[in-house]
């Protein structure tokens, strides 16, 4: 189809409303039958929907540590203190499976400090020569709970505690989406009719719809060993967006 068979109407309308939304006017063209043709307009648009909900689950990294002379040994340690820390956190009510490895290795000690010429063949001061680290990835499926999870692992001889993530359930993104979709597509069916409006056209039926691009922004906390109190978390709102992109034909 060339410029010429565009729609008058159409030619002079390409309108951009709205933050981070795009909307579009084209003419499809389809041939007809012998003797005869048509053209179908349409309008697509792309709007997005944002809903935001309390988390209802957390994920905590929490590492033990052990030093050694011997790799053996800080094996050894390492599988001893992750037992008692896993033990401790199924007593407190956590699922063993939802308790995994997120990072394990044992590395030899470089010690940069100078030091007294010794008979140790590392060229150290007698210190440690292998650090090992086991880091574990924690599900709360109570986000509540997460602060006293967080205790629970310090108390069973967690060394490090990392950033605590707040997220959704399977159940409550579903839940979340279906919202940030209804606002999506609402948002859409009113952005078509204003650019129709402009060009004296009317909404008709939709043609197509792409409901693709979903996202869903977690919310973080940090929390340090303070002497024995109890973690007190509070954490702010998840966000879920739904992005629509629905075309209509233009009657």
């Amino acid at each position: 189809m060339s410029v010429g068979d565009i729609h008058p109407d159409m030619k002079r309308r390409q309108l951009i409303a709205g933050t981070g939304a795009v909307a579009t006017a084209a003419v499809a063209g389809c041939l007809g039958g012998a003797g005869g043709g048509s053209d179908e307009r349409t309008i697509t648009v792309s709007k997005s929907g944002e809903v935001s909900g309390e988390p209802d689950m957390a994920v905590i990294r929490a590492a033990i540590e052990a030093t050694g002379d011997d790799q053996t040994a800080v094996r050894d340690e390492l599988s001893r203190r992750a037992e008692r820390l896993i033990g401790a956190l199924q007593d407190a009510g956590v699922d063993g499976e939802a308790i995994t490895t997120d990072r394990f290795g044992i590395r030899q000690r470089t010690d940069r400090r100078p030091v007294e010429p010794t008979d140790d063949p590392q060229g150290t001061d007698g210190g440690p020569t292998f650090v090992g680290t086991h880091a574990f990835r924690i599900e709360v499926d109570d986000a509540d709970a997460a602060g006293d999870i967080v205790d629970t692992a310090l108390e069973a001889g967690a060394d490090d505690i990392g950033r605590i993530g707040y997220t959704l359930s399977e159940e409550r993104q579903a839940e979340l989406r279906e919202e940030a979709l209804q606002s999506a597509l609402a948002a859409a069916r009113t952005e078509a009719e204003f650019v129709a409006g402009e060009v004296e056209a009317s909404v008709g039926d939709v043609v197509t719809v792409d409901t693709d691009q979903d996202r869903i922004s977690p919310v973080y906390e940090t929390t340090e060993d303070d002497g024995g109190r109890s973690t007190e978390l509070q954490p702010d709102d998840v966000t879920v967006r739904a992005t629509a992109t629905v075309s209509y034909r233009l009657d």
